[in-house]
């Protein structure tokens, strides 16, 4: 029998992605959830009770320093991220990463060195390219069906963040300039970046935009950000991420236009829509898009699977995103 990969969970502070997976992880039988951490007491006792693991603390050595552990999950706010997943791979873990990586390239280049010189696996969680709509829209495009991409849209609109399930405190370390690299932008243009890269397949050669707080003119940090990206093929895409939607009326869509057909989806409607040269559009149920990084962390661990996202990979999509903060500041 195969031994389970033992795998510790520290801070919860993003909880829509670390609750998820620390439920995941329980109920996978190849895995254990050998640990659970958060600096809260009151947290970390909540996700305790969800996934019935017995052994918590609030300290992160308790994961860091067990010769038990094979693998950490960092879920904690991005300001505390960098140094506990620079000794993770010092202490020979994998890596499950919180998104985006680092606030700063010097605090990312740290991660990058240490990931690098351990040889541990590193799985980036704003990426998604085994899920039924990532295999879908990569089968598109590499079939050459899409012909040669021209044109991309990616948008969602959602709220504010909470701090935690059923607060009314507000976004907390969301909108908090100190411990994140910016506001309702990079909150999920991480996402699509990194799906960018993956179906586009060319660096970034100009990008221009605007960040404006429109529903919460109080807040530290954006609301509202839109970026324009010229890539070095020759092909445009936008990139807008928003929390001014009300409630109940969140989505995502994108839109992949190319020379011989286009793409597009929309979670609002629950359509997934195709259209050939020469052809009409087809319209299908859209493919769910849940979160892989358990599966290919676990492919990576145990089969050799190289994650399709690296260390790299966040590292780059991080330097995008500051890249386009600065256009928007300067107007260019």
């Amino acid at each position: 029998m195969t031994t389970p990969i033992r795998i510790g969970i520290i801070g919860f502070d993003h909880w829509y992605a670390g609750i998820p997976f620390a439920r995941k992880v329980a109920a996978e039988p190849t895995v254990s959830l050998h640990a659970l951490v958060d600096r809260d007491p009151a947290r970390v006792a909540h996700v305790a009770e969800l996934t019935g693991c017995a052994r918590t603390s609030t300290d992160p050595a308790f994961v860091l320093d067990d010769p038990d552990v094979d693998a950490i999950a960092c879920f904690t706010s991005v300001d505390q991220s960098p140094e506990l997943c620079v000794a993770a791979a010092r202490a020979g873990k994998h890596i499950v990463s919180v998104k985006p990586l680092a606030m700063t390239l010097p605090e990312a280049d740290r991660v990058v060195e240490a990931v690098e010189a351990a040889g541990v696996v590193f799985v980036p969680s704003e990426s998604r390219h085994t899920s039924p709509l990532a295999r879908r829209l990569s089968e598109l495009v590499g079939s050459g069906r899409l012909g040669e991409l021209r044109a991309g849209t990616f948008a969602m609109d959602s709220g504010l963040p909470t701090a935690w399930p059923g607060s009314t405190a507000g976004p907390g370390w969301w909108a908090d300039p100190a411990r994140t690299a910016g506001g309702g932008w990079i909150d999920h243009a991480v996402y699509q970046l990194d799906r960018m890269q993956a179906l586009f397949g060319s660096p970034v050669a100009e990008v221009r935009g605007t960040v404006a707080n429109i529903a919460h003119p109080d807040l530290p940090v954006e609301d509202y950000g839109h970026a324009v990206f010229t890539l070095d093929s020759g092909a445009v895409v936008t990139v807008e991420d928003t929390w001014i939607a009300p409630a109940g009326a969140s989505s995502t869509r994108a839109h992949l236009v190319g020379s011989r057909g286009a793409v597009f989806h929309d979670t609002a409607t629950g359509t997934f829509g195709f259209a050939e040269q020469g052809g009409e559009w087809t319209f299908a149920k859209l493919p769910a898009d849940t979160f892989d990084t358990l599966e290919v962390l676990l492919a990576a661990v145990r089969d050799g699977v190289p994650p399709q996202s690296t260390v790299r990979t966040a590292r780059a999509t991080l330097a995008t995103c500051l890249d386009f903060y600065e256009a928007a500041r300067h107007g260019r």
